[in-house]
């Protein structure tokens, strides 16, 4: 008999979807679900804790199905080459680190040598300061840094002749080492809109972007679904 199938949706919790399969697990009927891609077996019997074991290695060991007879312990060699493979991630988990670090190191020090010197051109200085005042946590903060940063590389710019419209998406990329999010970059946008000497056209600019010509400044983290 087919095992009886249990959909999973987004944002279920792995642990209670094992549960609600093993209640209705029969001895004749077992039930599967997918997680992540892993096909999940559940019998009345299965061991639960095993089985979330066995789905934390799967992608490691590129299972694609695992249970519902889970072992209580690997085999030797599947435990030596769990093993070997966890180490091996993590040697490249660390590589990958190091790089990004670098990286980020390279594009800081690029980025201070551009703007060494530059001041940004705020419209009201009392206004620009009181803004990074209100948001002196960690999150407001590197907003904050980002959009005075990605100014003065927009002034750089300017200063030779270009417009926001030129240089605008460029210069937004050259400051990665900030890690900011979607929501985070809505955020410095609106600050310069209001606050920056280009910031209308900034403004202007980043709306088009979004197919926006209205008032206001669109933030790319908010999605509206039709």
């Amino acid at each position: 008999m087919k095992n009886l199938i249990y959909k999973t949706t987004c944002g279920d919790d792995f642990s209670n979807v094992a549960k609600k399969c093993q209640q209705k697990a029969t001895d004749k009927r077992n039930v599967q679900f997918d997680f992540n891609g892993i096909t999940c077996i559940v019998s009345p019997t299965t061991n639960l804790e095993w089985l979330w074991r066995d789905y934390m290695n799967a992608n490691r060991m590129d299972w694609k199905t695992i249970g519902h007879d889970c072992l209580p312990e690997y085999l030797v060699e599947v435990q030596a080459e769990i093993d070997k493979r966890n180490i091996e991630a993590e040697a490249r988990a660390e590589q990958q680190r190091k790089e990004y670090e670098a990286k980020d190191k390279s594009e800081r020090e690029l980025f201070e040598a551009k703007t060494q010197g530059i001041e940004i051109d705020v419209l009201d200085k009392k206004e620009w300061n009181d803004w990074k005042d209100k948001n002196n946590d960690p999150y407001g903060k590197c907003c904050c840094d980002y959009a005075e940063g990605w100014a003065k590389l927009m002034q750089v710019e300017i200063a030779k002749g270009k417009t926001v419209k030129d240089c605008a998406e460029e210069t937004s990329f050259q400051l990665g080492f900030y890690g900011i999010t979607g929501f985070m970059y809505g955020c410095a946008v609106s600050m310069l809109a209001k606050c920056w000497k280009h910031g209308e056209e900034l403004r202007k600019w980043h709306n088009k972007e979004y197919n926006h010509e209205g008032e206001g400044v669109v933030n790319p983290a908010v999605m509206t679904i039709g």
